[in-house]
C-alpha cells in the first residue's frame, strides 16, 4: 500500500510538472526545460517536450532574424505562402528616397562611419514610413524603396505616402540638428512619389527570390526622385497622386510638365512645400 501511494504521488508530481511546462509554452515561455523525473514513458514525454521547445526557439530565432532582412509584413506573406506564384496586381503608392552626394560623403569618411550614418538614417526613415502605414521594400545602396497599401485595402494610401514624406523631411531636419551639434555635415535627400498599379510577387532565380514590385508606377516614382535634383526640390509627386489626395492641408506647388526617362509623354509634377 505504501508503494502504491508513493507511486501515485510520483505520478502526480510528474504530470503536474509536464502540465506546468505546457502552460509555459502556451504563454510563449520556451526557456524552462521539463525536468526528467523518471526513466519510463513519462521521461520520453519530457524529452519530446524539451525537443519541441528547442524547435520552437529555433523557429522564433529564424523568424526574428528574417524580419531584420525583410519587413515583418512581407515576411509573414512569405512564411505563410500567401504570395501568388504568378504575382498579383495591386493599386499602391510607391515612394523612393535617395541621399544626395552620398559618394562624395563616403569618400571622406571611414567605412565604419559611413555605415553608422546610413544605418541611423535608414532607422529614422523606416520608423516614419512604418508609423504612416507604409512598408519598406528594400534598401538599395543609399536609397529607400517603400510602398503604401500593398498588404491591405486602403484607398487613402496616396495621403499616407505624402504625409510620410513630410514627416521624413522633419525627421531629417532633427537628424541634421544632431549632426551639426556633433560637428558633422548635414545630409539631404530627394523623395519621389507616384500612385498606380504594380505587379507584386516573388522575382528571381530558382534558388533565390526577392519580393518585388514592378511596373511603370515604380519606374516613375524613381524618376521623380531623381527629378528633384533638376528642380531643386526635396519632395515631388505625380499628377496622378495629386488627383487622389484627400488631405486639405497638403501644400503643393505645380512644377509644370516634365519628360522623364522611360516616358514618351510629359508628366505633371508637383512639389510638396
Amino acid at each position: 500500500m505504501v508503494i502504491v501511494r508513493r507511486y501515485g504521488s510520483n505520478l502526480t508530481e510528474i504530470l503536474d510538472t509536464q502540465l506546468a511546462a505546457m502552460d509555459e509554452i502556451s504563454r510563449g515561455n520556451l526557456e524552462k526545460q521539463v525536468p526528467i523525473l523518471s526513466s519510463d514513458e513519462f521521461a520520453r514525454v519530457a524529452e519530446k517536450t524539451n525537443l519541441m521547445m528547442l524547435g520552437l526557439k529555433e523557429r522564433d530565432f529564424c523568424r526574428s532574424s528574417f524580419d531584420k532582412y525583410v519587413s515583418p509584413e512581407i515576411s509573414r506573406k512569405i512564411l505563410n505562402d500567401t504570395i501568388a506564384p504568378s504575382g498579383e496586381i495591386l493599386d499602391v503608392t510607391i515612394v523612393f528616397a535617395d541621399l544626395r552626394n552620398f559618394t562624395g560623403f563616403a569618400e571622406k569618411r571611414s567605412p565604419m562611419a559611413v555605415v553608422e550614418m546610413i544605418n541611423r538614417y535608414f532607422t529614422e526613415m523606416e520608423g516614419v514610413i512604418s508609423s504612416h502605414g507604409g512598408v519598406v521594400l528594400q534598401f538599395i545602396g543609399d536609397e529607400i524603396e517603400a510602398v503604401f497599401d500593398a498588404l491591405g485595402p486602403d484607398g487613402n494610401h496616396p495621403d499616407q505616402a505624402v504625409a510620410a514624406a513630410v514627416a521624413m523631411r522633419a525627421a531629417l531636419q532633427r537628424l541634421n540638428a544632431e549632426r551639426r551639434e556633433g560637428g558633422e555635415m548635414e545630409i539631404h535627400h530627394g523623395i519621389g512619389i507616384h500612385s498606380g498599379p504594380v505587379l507584386a510577387g516573388n522575382v528571381g532565380s530558382l534558388k533565390r527570390k526577392t519580393y518585388s514590385m514592378l511596373g511603370d508606377t515604380v519606374n516613375l516614382a524613381s524618376r521623380l526622385q531623381v527629378l528633384n535634383k533638376k528642380l531643386a526640390t526635396d519632395i515631388l509627386i505625380s499628377g496622378e497622386t495629386r488627383s487622389r489626395l484627400a488631405l486639405s492641408d497638403t501644400r503643393l506647388r505645380s512644377m509644370g510638365q516634365h519628360t522623364v526617362k522611360g516616358k514618351t509623354e510629359a508628366v505633371d509634377v508637383y512639389a510638396v512645400v
